[in-house]
Formats: C-alpha cells, structure tokens, sequence
C-alpha cells in the first residue's frame, strides 16, 4: 500500500502520481463526490486516442438507440469524459447508463472511473490501482472509519491477472485525521454474523408448516445461535486462563498490599496529596481533613521490599482484570442474545394472535394473505383489509404503495401529487398504538406523485423534473413497487378481482425507462 500525502491532495493531483498503474478505481463514499472529482479531473486529462473515442462514441449512440435520453439534462458532462476515458458510477444513476460505464470500463476505454462502494460488490470489475479519496464513511448515523473487511472489499479490486504483477493501492490522507489509515490488516478481517430476523412472514410461515418441534429446533441451530456458542465456549475458555494468571500474579503480593506499609499505596496517597495542595482544591469542604488523614497515614514505617516487581504485577493484574471484565460482558451479551430469537418468536406470536393474524396455530385471513408478502406484511395486509387498495382508483392506489418501506433522504424533495394520502399516514399511526414495531410500519407518502404520475402516462423526464432525486432512486422506488404488486398479486389468491387490479397496475407501471429486459 502506498499513501499519497501532501495537504489533501487534489484528484487531478493524485492521479498524476499514479499515472503509471492505470485504470484506477477511485473510490469515495458521496455519490456527488465521485461527480465532482470526475468533472475536475476532465478538465485537466484526456486518456484516449482518436480511435478509442470513436470506439466511445459509437457505444454511447447504440446505447442511446436502446435507451433514448439516456443522459438527459443532468448526464450532459458524463457523456463528455466518458470520451476522455474517465467516468463514475454510482447508484443514484440509472441501470442502462451504469451497464453503459461498466461495458466501457470492462473495454478498457474507462482508465479512471470514480465510483462509490457499491462498485466493488458483486460484479468483479479488476483494476491496476484502487484510491480511497478518504477511509471515513456515513453509515447513517456517524461518520466512521472503514471496517478492514469494507476496505479489503474495495482493496482487494487492486491487481488484474495476467497484467499486473502487483496491486497498487493508495490513500488519500486527510491532514486533519492522520488517524484514518495504516491500521488495517487482513488478519483481523471482521467475521460474517449471523442474524436470525423473527419478521411476521417467519412466524406465519413456521406456524403454517412447521411442528413445534421443528420450530424449536429451527429457533436453536440456526447459524447466528451456532456463532454465539463457539464464541461462548472460547470465551468461557479464554475466563479460565485469565483465572489461573491472575492467580499466579497474585502471589506476587505480601501481607502488606494496600495498607500504608505499601510502596504503592504511599505512592498513591502523595499523588493524592499533592492533588489536594492544588489552588482550585484548598478551599473545598473536606479537603484540610482528608490532608491530615493522609499524613498520619504516612507516619506508618514503610515496609522495605521489591516494590518494583510488585508495581509490575499490579499492572498486569489490572490489564488481565480489565480484559476480564470485557470477556464477562461480551458473554453476558452472547447469553442475553442467544435467548433472543425464542422471545421474539413468541413475542410476534402474539402480536399476529392480537391483530386477528392467527387463533392459535391457525392462520386466519389476514395471516394467509401476508404469508405471501415478504415486506412490511403487516402494513400492506391492513391496507388491504382496510380498503386503501380495492376502493381507491388505481393511480392513487400506485401512489399508495410507493411508499411502502421507503425511507426519505434527508434533503429529498418531491412535488406534491393530486392525491391526500393523510388517511393511509393516520392507519400507520393506528398500528403504531396498537404495538406493531415502527420497523414493520415503514411508509412515507413522498415518492406517491412520482408513482402515480408514472402510472398516467408521464414521461421520465417529466418524473425527474418534480424531484430532486437522481434517476436511479426513482428507478428504484418503481421497481420496489412492482416487486410488491406481484407479492399482492399471489396473495390475493381466488380474490380474482383484487389479483387483477394489482396486476393491471404492475403492467403499467413496468414500461418504458423502468422495464427490465427479460422480466
């Protein structure tokens, strides 16, 4: 690994450095970051022959022949560096231009791509180089430093085979946290956990087809349940060590540990002392006292020994107490943790028992509808039942489900539709009060006008000039919605009519701009 230092160095600046281990890719965590740096980086480099950008060119019009406005009006500067071997790939653009950069860069016409985490999961796309703009990230709710196995995901893209004999990886350091770097290590890669989730359609679906016993047994060997118990094992193993040390350390000390005999104690009894001559201490209540407590303390003869040896085994004793105490919270948490999946189990239970899911073990209507429905069961279910969805007319009913597990940015903005979506806000809340976790209520009523628009006819173009999202959210939020309708399609079973209205909606929805070949 190399560290590309020098004041924050800029983009441009840094490419320039590592301008003999092409194609790069340069990671940063901003979908607007990997836009702004490759517009800078435009301006000042151009990797590409004269035959290459017709190469460009030429995948770029048979691109737009299949996707027409591919680009449109936020796009205009992507199709310009894209013909100066230089790009960007994120998830807020769209699914044809995002296939259009990795075809380029997999033709080796893209030689700096800057590009967001996503890039190095899933499809491997090698590079000579990697560069990390930074090794801090937003997870959400902080900014934190990268985790050795998020970094050796995008490091590990270093390196192609064949033509590289070596992997180049590089980091740009942020002068104001020298911290950020130079403490990964591939050894201390952090493990895969397990995580059992008790969600609505888990219950309904053991209670279906399950046996008490085979629940139990899926309750208690599932993987998270098997993680938790070698890690237990090697922690009750590791407390019976740490026992048998401390034992012996302790036999370091005489008779007269912790009594003012004791080099250590009257070491810390003067520390105390001086403590208290302080200025801002002489004129607290208490302090002339506890001053006198300790010079007679220090009248007492002072044992003569070893007091060295004893001062070392004191430290060690309490770094393996400290190290103990952390093994015994841990195990705490494992056992806490390991009780967790059958209280929740039973907990699920009977919330769907108190909401008219099931009677016992058996499913009642609203049970058998959400054992087809795989997000937010509970929601969805009541807004069927509740006649959001067979009474309402159709673009209202895609304006509805739109939001539907979706959670706004916190600066995204949408025009307001047609449709007062106030009364599906205020059945949430119902649940809400009636116990259903906040998690299982998830809908937000800003992407409806962009569904329901879709839904009458509008164009693309005219969904992205009502918002401020990117195309690739808007994208994604159709899609998610088609997915759910085929979900509601299945559950609606011989409710032909209800069946119907849901795949009538799908099919218009799922056109243009949002359709997926093959699907």
């Amino acid at each position: 690994m190399r560290t590309a230092t020098g004041g924050n160095p800029s983009g441009p600046v840094v490419i320039e450095g590592i301008q003999d281990h092409l194609p790069a890719l340069y990671f940063t965590f901003s979908r607007g970051k990997t836009e702004l740096l490759a517009d800078e980086l435009g301006r000042e480099w151009d990797f590409l022959l004269p035959a290459e950008k017709n190469r460009v060119k030429e995948m770029i019009a048979e691109a737009e022949k299949y996707q027409p406005g591919l680009f449109g009006s936020r796009r205009i500067k992507l199709r310009q560096i894209l013909t100066q071997g230089i790009g960007y790939h994120h998830a807020g653009m769209s699914p044809a231009l995002k296939d259009l950069v990795e075809r380029l860069y997999e033709s080796r016409l893209i030689y700096v791509l800057f590009c967001t985490e996503t890039f190095a999961v899933g499809v491997n796309f090698p590079a000579a180089s990697t560069v990390f703009d930074s090794c801090r990230k937003w997870d959400g709710r902080e900014f934190r430093g990268l985790m050795n196995r998020e970094f050796y995901q995008m490091a590990g893209r270093a390196g192609r085979r064949g033509y590289d004999p070596v992997g180049m990886v590089y980091v740009r350091i942020d002068e104001r946290f020298p911290e950020q770097t130079g403490f990964y290590s591939e050894n201390d890669i952090e493990p895969v956990r397990g995580r059992l989730a008790i969600s609505p359609n888990t219950v309904l679906s053991l209670l279906y087809w399950k046996t008490d016993d085979e629940i139990t047994r899926f309750l208690e060997k599932n993987l998270a349940v098997y993680q938790n118990g070698r890690e237990s094992r090697k922690i009750k193993q590791e407390l019976e060590g740490l026992g048998e040390k401390l034992g012996e350390v302790g036999k370091a000390f005489c008779g007269e540990m912790d009594t003012p005999a004791c080099n250590m104690m009257r070491s810390q009894l003067k520390k105390e002392l001086r403590s208290l001559a302080r200025k801002n201490k002489r004129s607290r209540p208490g302090t002339r006292e506890r001053k006198e407590e300790i010079r007679s303390l220090l009248k007492v003869a002072q044992k003569k020994c070893h007091h060295r040896a004893c001062s070392e085994a004191r430290k060690r004793q309490v770094d393996m107490l400290e190290k103990k105490s952390r093994l015994e919270r841990r195990a705490r948490i494992l056992g806490n943790h390991s009780r967790d999946y059958e209280r929740d189990f039973n907990n699920m239970w009977d919330l769907l028992e108190d909401m008219s899911y099931i009677e016992g073990r058996n499913l009642l209507p609203r049970g058998i509808f959400a054992i087809h429905l795989h997000v937010q069961e509970l929601l969805v279910t009541e807004l069927v039942f509740n006649g959001f969805i067979r009474d309402m007319p159709p673009a209202m009913v895609a304006a509805i489900l739109a939001g539907v597990d979706y959670i706004p940015g916190r600066d995204d903005s949408v025009d307001p539709g047609p449709y007062n979506l106030k009364e599906v806000e205020a059945l949430r809340k119902t649940l809400l009060r009636s116990g259903v976790p906040e998690s299982l209520c998830t809908w937000s009523p800003l992407p409806g006008a962009l569904a329901s628009a879709w839904y009458e006819g509008s164009s693309f173009e005219t969904l992205q000039s009502m918002t401020n999202m990117q195309e690739g959210d808007i994208f994604s939020i159709i899609r998610r919605e088609i997915d759910l309708l085929r979900q509601i399609e299945r559950a609606a079973g011989e409710d032909t009519a209800l069946r119907r209205q849901m795949e009538h909606i799908r099919r218009t929805l799922d056109k243009d701009e949002v359709a997926v070949p093959g699907i």
